[in-house]
């Protein structure tokens, strides 16, 4: 059973808290009744007294191959189920109301029906950006705190709050429920003026991965390949055309190592792209998964090479899949922390810096 621990149970309970009506309270189940992993049991209380259990499903990345699963588990209860997670895209919810569950997530979608205790609401919250506009700042989900995590990752202290809002490019408001968020955690420290004096950017680093992993970052498509991925890496770096590298192939350039089969790049049109390069729609078998971004910052601080354009590494890192591929990487940028990290410091002036910021 997840425990008071686990920050995304913890920031789902804390969220579901705020949307309820003034006078509901939640608490965890005293019943002893048996969950699975990702499962825990509470019990929601109305105004007039009544209350009901229900069983919370909380799984930070969800995709609608997914849904079987989970409406499997919610199968298994007579009572309310309700699926939380950091961010549940438009055809997810779709599907989670033709299947009767309810949910919610870290940035305001929700539909919660508890006709027990009389609460029934829907609401939508947006794309995960809630980062900007939310005072209570529970996650780093949402492209505002991750543009300023990425900052504290790739960049190193000192920073002053306004030096940090303004290469993040964002508002000083935002910077600081970041930074109060993370030190509230002990992951940065700051100097008695408000100085950022230390940041761990490897836990920093695993926070926001599980926060915020690649599919919160906008739409993905699978492709396959006409000539495989290497003919399709060499044509598109002789086209000039706008994209950045991530992921596992991205991570394989930095470190030298061989590249993986499957690439992994963000792309402002996906279409242009298929026309382009031929590309062919793919399932499992996909070599090739590009993502519309939801925020050009991901072409923030990206670097050339041959021709090639590779995200920022704190990125990369973010959007590799798995655990232990993660691992691998945070081992490798911890030991060449002075090299990635110094590379991707502003060029003095008169010096040629090939820099690509998001326009």
């Amino acid at each position: 059973m997840p425990s008071a621990k686990d920050p995304l149970t913890r920031d789902a309970l804390a969220a579901l808290r705020d949307l309820l009506p003034a006078g509901c309270t939640v608490g965890k189940s005293s019943l002893g009744i048996s969950a699975a992993a990702g499962e825990t049991w509470i019990v929601v209380r109305g105004r007039a007294g009544k209350r009901v259990t229900c069983l919370v499903l909380a799984r930070r990345r969800v995709e609608t191959r997914d849904l079987g699963a989970i409406a499997g588990a919610a199968a298994r209860t007579n009572n309310p189920a309700f699926l939380v997670s950091t961010y549940l895209s438009p055809v997810v919810r779709e599907r989670l109301r033709g299947f009767g569950i309810g949910y919610w997530d870290l940035t305001g979608n929700a539909r919660i029906g508890l006709a027990g205790i009389g609460v029934g609401l829907e609401r939508e919250g947006g794309a995960p950006t809630s980062a900007k506009n939310d005072r209570r700042l529970r996650s780093l989900c949402g492209e505002m705190a991750g543009r300023v995590a990425r900052v504290l990752v790739d960049l190193r202290p000192p920073h002053t709050l306004a030096g940090l809002a303004q290469q993040a490019r964002v508002d000083a408001s935002c910077a600081s429920r970041v930074i109060a968020l993370l030190g509230e955690a002990g992951i940065v420290e700051r100097q008695p003026r408000g100085r950022i004096a230390n940041v761990d950017w490897q836990a920093l680093l695993r926070r926001w991965s599980l926060d915020a992993p690649l599919f919160t970052r906008g739409e993905s498509f699978r492709f396959l390949c006409a000539r495989g991925v290497p003919d399709f890496l060499a044509r598109l770096a002789r086209s000039g055309f706008l994209h950045a590298l991530t992921g596992p192939s991205a991570f394989a350039a930095l470190a030298a190592e061989t590249s993986p089969r499957t690439a992994v790049l963000y792309v402002d049109d996906v279409e242009a792209a298929v026309a382009q390069y031929g590309l062919r729609s793919a399932g499992d078998d996909a070599d090739l998964v590009v993502v519309k971004p939801i925020d050009r910052s991901v072409f923030q601080r990206s670097r050339e090479k041959g021709g090639l354009r590779y995200v920022s590494p704190s990125l990369m890192a973010a959007d590799l899949d798995g655990h232990d591929a993660f691992e691998v990487a945070l081992r490798w940028m911890a030991k060449h922390a002075a090299r990635w990290q110094e590379r991707l410091e502003p060029p003095e002036v008169g010096q040629g810096g090939r820099h690509t910021e998001s326009r």
